[in-house]
């Protein structure tokens, strides 16, 4: 008698089941493997920006997806199914009120939903493969040499206006010397005029730091004050 497509599908669960409290327990403690190489990971791409409640939200998310895997994988029969569905319509209940700010976020947020199911499902060697391979390849585009070299930055002049009540000409030749692609995004009056406040992009050049560009800049008789800041931290200039 030839097996079935569920009986096929019954056995594959029956074998990924966890059999014994020593299978749930080893599959709890290959989950905190699989959350704290995440967050390591985490904290090496966002820097200052890795906040500790994201970072307890990994560690979690990443032990409920698992206890979600192994209860579904437990129950036998057709049962597993209505248990799966029902398991679903329950997560999705489920919303997260905190606006991400960085894209970045929500791809660990899915990279901590894949370890658990790795680690419910007992598929260990999948999970330690998936979690390397996404690792190491956001590291090496993290410290890659292009990254570091032309930085786009936010500039932030305040500055005295000319005779005629606009912008000196020579400024925005000053700031192209020590960059590319330079842009103005908005300019707006302080102190009743006596003060304008202008806000470029650019590319730094390769030699050129932020300490020097505010350096250089600061010897311009004009400018009253300067601010950098980095453009992709910076929601608004």
């Amino acid at each position: 008698m030839q097996p079935t497509d569920t009986d096929i599908a019954n056995w594959s669960m029956l074998a990924l089941s966890p059999a014994s409290w020593l299978d749930i327990v080893l599959n709890f403690g290959v989950a905190l493997v699989f959350a704290f190489v995440i967050n390591i990971i985490y904290r090496l791409c966002r820097g200052v920006h890795a906040t500790r409640s994201f970072l307890q939200t990994l560690y979690m998310l990443t032990f409920i997806i698992t206890l979600v895997i192994m209860v579904i994988l437990s129950v036998r029969g057709a049962a597993g199914v209505a248990v799966a569905f029902g398991l679903m319509g329950a997560l999705s209940i489920i919303r997260f009120r905190t606006i991400v700010k960085d894209n970045r976020d929500t791809a660990f947020v899915f990279l901590a939903v894949g370890a658990g199911m790795a680690a419910g499902a007992g598929v260990w060697l999948i999970g330690f493969i998936g979690i390397a391979v996404i690792g190491l390849t956001l590291l090496l585009i993290e410290t890659a040499p292009w990254h570091g070299g032309r930085r786009q930055v936010i500039v932030k002049i305040r500055f005295r206006p000319s005779a005629e009540g606009d912008q000196p000409p020579h400024l925005l030749n000053a700031l192209k010397q020590f960059g590319s692609r330079v842009n103005m995004l908005h300019v707006r009056t302080l102190r009743l005029g006596e003060l304008l406040e202008a806000t470029y992009s650019m590319a730094l050049f390769h030699h050129i730091d932020e300490a020097s560009l505010i350096a250089e800049m600061l010897k311009t008789k004009e400018v009253e004050d300067l601010s950098v800041f980095n453009a992709e931290e910076l929601e608004e200039p």
